[in-house]
């Protein structure tokens, strides 16, 4: 197998970002430094703790409104908002799916969570009971955070590093407690370890749940299912297919045993119009209105657009894109062509910018484009509080599409590093076909 690229096996060598802040700590690794000699597990362990510091930045990113409360418009205008208060309904419900639970508003698995840590919280006062809520939600983050690092590393085991992308973003102070879709990426990540294994039935088991928690995982789990068909790995395609449906299943099943609708939220986003962070908000701002079914038939365009995509580079001759590079770039299209791209949007692609081998300036650029959408956001959603205060909504629109020029410039970037990837493996010894998909930054596919 050939060696992956010196920025790859020791970052602090080929990326100038990391040689740069290496310094802090000494300065980029020695030339004659044994690389590789520690296993993947040494590099996932340092970096989630490293990872718990940033989300405890973001708890302090937030402490105006652990302080004075959540309610609006004081939470917009200090930019720490949070979805997480907003379970601690007044009484504690008898399944997600009473009263006002988040069972009509989250994906089953994700309810579930919100709902397991209501139980979990002490009674007492409106905000008494709001910290506690938020706190345990933390720490469950954190945990989940945690959980995406490891499996990263492990998943990019020759080159555990590039969990950093995952552990050091930016984008965790901001966006990882913003709600639970940590939830969602951990199963993810979760799901991509057990492929990258060779456990295509837990892969499949993981990446339907993870489904079930939110939506986004499915791209991930078309990616696994066209590299599987493509590498006429036909057996293990239908495990992981089968695995994936029978999480979905029970998933559906809890919730109905309960007296819940599961589907609640899907008809939800079904009746939404367009949202925060939506190009179709861009055009709704430029009093142009498009009705709530002609976005749900847009949004069904965009994943039926990625679908084509993926099959295409999929198929590729000349380049050996794998599971990251499609997910990323279907990843992309769907979030473009969606109803809404919400702030929380930014931890979905995080592990997988780490295991398509981005460079750290192309992920600071990106980060910094998301972290200052994250402020203007919340400045714009004031409007209806104070107008004068707020955001002028010309200034969102090019904010927003600042954005999404980011997130397609991620995925081109994505793209385009396969080429070193490429050259990287040109230069090695010869390799059966079988090896010559293997990814330096990403699954063993």
């Amino acid at each position: 197998m050939p060696r992956p690229p010196a920025r790859l096996a020791a970052p602090s060598r080929g990326d100038d970002v990391v040689a740069q802040a290496s310094e802090v700590v000494g300065g980029p690794v020695g030339r004659y430094a044994a690389i590789g000699r520690r296993p993947w597990t040494y590099a996932g362990a340092l970096l989630s703790a490293l990872a718990s510091v940033v989300v405890a930045l973001g708890v302090l990113q937030k402490n105006h409104c652990v302080r004075s409360g959540w309610s609006t418009p004081g939470s917009l205008w200090r930019a720490c908002y949070s979805d997480l208060p907003a379970a601690v309904t007044p009484e504690h419900g008898a399944t997600p799916w009473s009263g006002g639970g988040p069972g009509h508003s989250q994906p089953v698995l994700t309810a579930f969570l919100t709902w397991v840590l209501r139980w979990l919280t002490p009674s007492g006062s409106g905000l008494a009971e709001q910290r506690w809520y938020f706190a345990l939600g933390a720490v469950v983050i954190a945990l989940l955070v945690a959980v995406t690092v490891v499996a990263t590393a492990g998943v990019a085991r020759s080159t555990p590093w590039l969990a950093a992308h995952v552990a050091l973003s930016p984008v965790l102070v901001t966006a990882a407690l913003v709600s639970f879709d940590m939830f969602g990426v951990a199963l993810m990540a979760l799901g991509l370890l057990a492929w990258s294994r060779r456990h295509s039935t837990s892969a499949g088991v993981l990446l339907g749940a993870a489904t079930m928690a939110r939506t986004f995982p499915a791209v991930v789990l078309v990616a696994v299912a066209l590299v599987a068909w493509r590498d006429d790995r036909r057996r293990e395609l239908r495990h992981v297919l089968a695995g994936a449906a029978l999480a979905v299943v029970l998933s559906l099943v809890l919730a109905w045993s309960m007296g819940g609708d599961p589907l609640a939220s899907y008809q939800l986003w079904t009746d939404q119009g367009a949202g925060y962070g939506s190009p179709w908000l861009v055009a709704q701002i430029a009093h142009v209105s498009i009705p709530a079914a002609a976005l749900t038939a847009l949004a069904v365009i965009g994943w039926l657009l990625a679908l084509v995509v993926g099959v295409y580079l999929a198929t590729d001759r000349e380049r050996a894109f794998g599971i990251p590079q499609l997910s990323l770039v279907m990843l992309v299209i769907v979030m473009v062509t969606g109803k809404t791209i919400p702030v929380q949007a930014a931890l979905w692609v995080l592990p997988l910018i780490a295991l398509c081998g981005l460079r750290w300036r192309d992920h600071l650029i990106w980060a910094a484009v998301e972290v200052t959408y994250f402020a203007g956001v919340w400045m714009y959603a004031g409007t209806s509080f104070n107008a004068d205060r707020a955001l002028p909504a010309p200034a969102y629109a090019l904010l927003t599409s600042v954005r999404l020029l980011a997130y397609v410039g991620l995925a081109w970037r994505c793209l385009a590093g396969q080429r070193e990837l490429d050259d990287a493996r040109a230069e090695g010894p010869a390799a059966s076909p079988g090896a010559a998909r293997t990814r330096f930054a990403g699954v063993a596919d």
